[in-house]
């Protein structure tokens, strides 16, 4: 008998590979689709994310083993070889045998003729050795730093070169490790409904006590181990929100206060257009903008568990919103390339390829010009992205400043931030992965003159 997890696992990855799924929906899907206890979830959760993370490595450590190539398998074959070397590998603690008894009843259910192959590579693959970091020291020998960093981490060469060029060698080393360590579950208690106390003693309460503060905001917890945030009552009825910690600096930038008319231009899933709200005391309004209906249903489901009613969340472009009256403040948490959330959404490794960023920054650009444009004299603009690279960033920020010619000036935001980030504000602030195990952000302010 199959392993539950594995199977979800493998479907979930069979999904990515053939149908270009993203790997956290694919995931959410499968396990919808099956009962699972705890402990099979977060193995099937392990194993898919795991499995994706570190393709660029399992491939090279698998290519010995396949003579006719990688690219010539059938994706059903591949994915179980994929995910059966990333369980041998990196998750040392699974007994071989199971991997691979698994592995070969997987074949011969999805396609029989490829189970005697799929046994005969792995059996290799054992015989070898499964420490793949002495693996890969040989194939590294012949490869320059940046193939190295890549190989090591899993992650294409373009991103590797420019992390290297922005942060310098040991620093990139550092946040490409750290985008392959788990995330840990952060939450952002609903200040409207609770407080922090009372939501560590009811989660104490039914048994979840591995809980910290969190340490760049204060109304944030981390939750440690596999935890169903979402399947907890606390959750349900609107008293916390998942949200990286990270993420929860950039609405207060906006310094929103009561009765304040407030634009989220860019907003589902709406963890931003929350804190917003809440930081409001749910008072005045919030216009929340998305250009898919499913994502505005998806900001307005989030505000009714909430319980928040000055949010209007809108199908529109936010380049096209109208000014008219002005906004208090303007919030643009604009489409990026994501560099800074991989350890949470891996497969941005495979999706996003250079030539996106150039494309990314001119709509970056065109939406932080306009709401420069709509935000009232003396009102503030944030501008915020998931990615690390300054060209989406800093670039872009200064870029739109130069052009409006003195509309709009630099605000800084050191105040406004934990005194442990506040001497690494430049143009804004860039917050990468290794420096306090959150997610990566970058987050500026603008003026309106």
């Amino acid at each position: 008998m199959i392993s539950p997890a594995r199977w979800t696992a493998y479907h979930t990855l069979v999904r990515v590979a053939k149908d270009q799924a993203y790997v956290n929906l694919a995931l959410q899907h499968a396990l919808a689709k099956r009962e699972l206890s705890d402990r099979d979830k977060a193995l099937a959760t392990e194993i898919a994310y795991g499995t994706v993370r570190r393709q660029l490595t399992i491939d090279q450590l698998l290519a010995p083993y396949v003579r006719r190539g990688l690219r010539s398998m059938e994706s059903e074959t591949l994915t179980i070889l994929r995910m059966s070397v990333y369980q041998l590998s990196w998750l040392s603690k699974l007994p071989a045998y199971a991997v691979t008894s698994d592995a070969v009843e997987l074949a011969k259910r999805v396609n029989p003729r490829s189970a005697s192959f799929v046994n005969a590579v792995l059996r290799s693959y054992l015989r070898d050795g499964t420490d793949w970091e002495k693996r890969l020291d040989s194939l590294r020998e012949d490869f320059d730093d940046i193939a190295q960093l890549s190989l090591l981490h899993s992650y294409p060469r373009w991103m590797v070169t420019r992390l290297v060029a922005t942060y310098g060698r040991e620093r990139a080393d550092a946040i490409l490790a750290a985008g392959n360590r788990p995330g840990v579950t952060s939450v952002r208690v609903n200040a409207l409904r609770a407080s922090v106390e009372s939501v560590t003693s009811a989660l104490a309460a039914q048994g979840i006590v591995d809980i910290e503060r969190g340490s760049l905001y204060d109304g944030a917890l981390r939750i440690m181990g596999a935890i169903d945030v979402e399947r907890l009552d606390l959750y349900r009825d609107g008293l916390l929100t998942v949200q990286d910690e990270g993420a929860m600096l950039i609405a207060p930038l906006l310094r929103p206060e009561p009765g304040m008319r407030i634009l989220d231009m860019c907003a589902a899933p709406g963890g931003k257009t929350t804190q917003i709200a809440e930081l409001m005391r749910d008072t005045g309004v919030i216009d929340a903008y998305d250009v898919y209906m499913a994502k505005v249903q998806t900001i307005a489901d989030a505000c009714s568990r909430l319980h928040i009613a000055s949010v209007r969340a809108r199908l529109g472009d936010g380049r096209d919103v109208l000014g008219d009256p002005p906004y208090d403040a303007v919030l643009v948490d604009a489409p990026c390339s994501g560099l800074g959330v991989m350890r949470r959404r891996p497969d941005i490794r495979q999706r996003r390829t250079e030539a996106d960023v150039a494309a990314l920054t001119a709509l970056q650009a065109d939406l932080l010009r306009h709401a420069c444009r709509i935000v009232k004299p003396g009102g503030y603009v944030v501008y915020a992205t998931c990615t690390l690279l300054p060209e989406e960033n800093e670039q872009v920020v200064l870029r739109v400043i130069d052009e409006l010619e003195g509309a709009v000036s630099l605000d800084d935001i050191a105040g406004d931030l934990p005194a442990s980030l506040a001497d690494r504000v430049t143009v804004g602030l860039t917050l990468t992965p290794e420096m306090f195990a959150t997610d990566g952000f970058y987050m500026a302010r603008l003026r309106r003159n």
